[in-house]
């Protein structure tokens, strides 16, 4: 929710672009979903996918350095992440 930062949040399906104020885009997620981001350096478009879906694009003109980050809200929760040592759910093009 800061100054340069993006985001997918599944309590709500909003996407959030450098500030609190959202944007409805896809459908919620919680325990089991999958949730992939893309982010296409050929046209600086960031789409995200829920359990191989395509959702979209969310964000365009993407710029400056760009650092992954996941937000977890509760004590307890866990994510496993994938920087591209197993394939990438979607199976779709990357437009």
């Amino acid at each position: 929710w800061s100054y340069g930062s993006w985001g997918y949040y599944g309590y709500n399906g909003n996407i959030y672009c450098c500030s609190r104020s959202g944007s409805p885009y896809g459908p919620l997620f919680s325990t089991g979903d999958t949730i992939g981001c893309c982010l296409n350096f050929k046209n600086n478009t960031v789409f995200y996918t829920k359990n191989g879906i395509n959702l979209g694009i969310a964000f365009r003109n993407l710029k400056g350095t760009l650092y992954p980050c996941v937000a977890l809200w509760s004590k307890g929760q866990a994510i496993e992440v994938n920087f591209g040592s197993r394939k990438f759910k979607y199976a779709g093009n990357a437009e």
